[in-house]
């Protein structure tokens, strides 16, 4: 695809070139016209078309002074004169802009889809070859980075224009989110030469004649605060950047324990953590958290223990930060879901889930944040449990009937399924609710039954049905008796 300029102060011809050719045929997405130099200029630097087919003879400003001013200002576009005046003159001039071809006047519109054809093929050709530089600077950037002694000589002068010691660039690292989508809308910046992921971070090239520091935030800006980065405050040679890159990787760690969308200027020294984990003292509160969990802070809140633990874990890698961090939750999981069916299920029900948060993220900050909130959870649950001994019960019998009301649901079946007797399970859900289990059996499945009758296309039977009444009469009798209207009285209601 391709756009393109038509500039012609003759109507007829304009509208002639305009509607007679069949540019969506010929693969243009964009058709622009303008009926004087001025106007045309304007439109090159609003739209940048690809190709500029201009008369020479134009008000304002003639096609020959509106193709200098294109060049000068940098638009690559292909230029067609079109010219009544076959003069040698006119098409020196034309040269001298770069023009690709000539139409003269009065034209053929099969001459101008020809013409136009041929440009096609050359700005595909040239996109092609564009690509292909770009893939090999590319690569050529990826080997400087990664590769130790990597001969780039050869490769600089042929990609880069230059030899490999006398090109300079910026180089930064984004951490925190390295896939392959974030890749790509960095390397949609202006500033960007080439972005590429290297164990787990995204090391980025900028052209060396940009601010680096600028560069930076509007990468983090992109990622929407999903990322931070650092960069070096000097242009880095290609015969330097696989050092430079080590001192980028040797900063993770520093990175993963800041905050996201932090921005950092670094000098060309390796970070060095240090620091030394407890491993006795870090299992010690991992048992002192469970059990304030289970006994209700009584002793030491939970949420400080935790936080006590978070602290811990400062001394270590981002690797081993996250493998610890899961270890705590997994050790949670086992002593605490693990003996509670009711919690289990509750806790599948929760969107985020902890283990995943922990491994899936790029800051320190998102494992507190996980653990911390599996934590309140947990503490929820049991808070809940101590105020309430029926919780569980009744939390299990209307999740039953959740996912059972639309067949026959017995109270015998429940109580098989929770290990109670039926007398028992019956006491323990109205002490619970001040409903017995049929009554609210009753209303959970009329409520979805109104629901239901909004369906127009629905049979008052087939609702009936769906919300576990065989016996439509039946259904119908206990519908009035709660609401006072049948159900197709209620249907015109809603």
């Amino acid at each position: 695809m391709f756009s393109i300029l038509l500039v012609e102060d003759e109507k007829l011809e304009l509208e002639t070139l305009r509607d007679y050719v069949d540019w969506k045929k010929l693969g243009a997405s964009r058709v622009y016209t303008a009926r004087n130099g001025r106007t045309a200029l304007e439109c090159l630097e609003e739209h940048d078309p690809d190709v500029m087919i201009t008369d020479i003879q134009l008000p304002v400003m003639n096609g020959i002074e509106l193709s200098k001013r294109a060049r000068e200002e940098g638009f690559g576009c292909k230029i067609v004169f079109l010219t009544g005046y076959d003069n040698f003159e006119y098409m020196k001039s034309a040269f001298q802009v770069q023009a690709v071809d000539y139409i003269l006047k009065p034209f053929r519109v099969d001459e101008v889809e020809a013409l136009i054809v041929r440009i096609r093929e050359q700005l595909e050709k040239e996109r092609m070859a564009e690509r292909s530089v770009e893939l090999a600077s590319g690569q050529v950037f990826a080997m400087a980075c990664e590769q130790e002694g990597a001969d780039l000589e050869e490769f600089g002068r042929k990609y880069l224009s230059v030899p490999a010691d006398e090109k300079a660039f910026g180089l930064l690292a984004v951490y925190g989110s390295a896939d392959e989508k974030a890749t790509v809308w960095i390397e949609e910046l202006t500033e960007v030469r080439h972005a590429f992921c290297v164990d787990s971070l995204i090391v980025v090239v900028l052209h060396g004649y940009v601010s680096f520091a600028d560069a930076a935030g509007r990468i983090v800006t992109v990622l929407d605060g999903r990322g931070s980065a650092a960069w070096f405050g000097d242009k880095v040679s290609l015969a330097d950047m696989k050092a430079h890159t080590d001192i980028l990787l040797s900063h993770r760690d520093r990175m993963f324990y800041g905050a996201p969308g932090e921005l950092l200027c670094i000098d060309g020294r390796a970070e060095d953590r240090g620091g030394r984990f407890d491993r006795e003292r870090w299992n010690q509160k991992g048992q002192k958290l469970c059990q304030s969990i289970l006994g209700g802070g009584i002793s030491e809140p939970a949420e400080e223990i935790l936080a006590a633990c978070m602290e811990e874990l400062r001394a270590l890698s981002r690797e081993e930060c996250q493998r610890e961090a899961y270890g705590l939750y997994l050790n949670l999981y086992n002593r605490l879901e693990l003996d509670h069916a009711a919690l289990m299920e509750e806790m599948e029900k929760r969107k985020d889930k902890p283990e995943l948060q922990i491994w899936n993220t790029g800051f320190f900050v998102e494992v507190q944040d996980a653990l911390r909130q599996y934590v309140e959870a947990l503490c929820h649950f049991f808070d809940r449990q101590r105020e309430n001994p029926n919780y569980y019960v009744t939390m299990w019998v209307k999740d039953y009937l959740e996912k059972n009301y639309m067949h026959v649901c017995s109270v015998e079946e429940m109580a098989e399924g929770i290990r109670l007797s039926p007398n028992y399970l019956r006491s323990l859900f109205k002490a619970g609710t001040g409903q017995t289990i049929l009554e609210y059996m009753t209303d959970f499945r009329l409520q979805k039954a109104c629901v239901f009758l909004r369906d127009k296309s629905l049979k008052v039977k087939d609702v009936s049905l769906m919300v576990g009444y065989e016996n439509v009469s039946y259904f119908s009798q206990i519908f009035v008796k709660r609401y006072g209207v049948t159900p197709n009285e209620y249907r015109k209601m809603v």
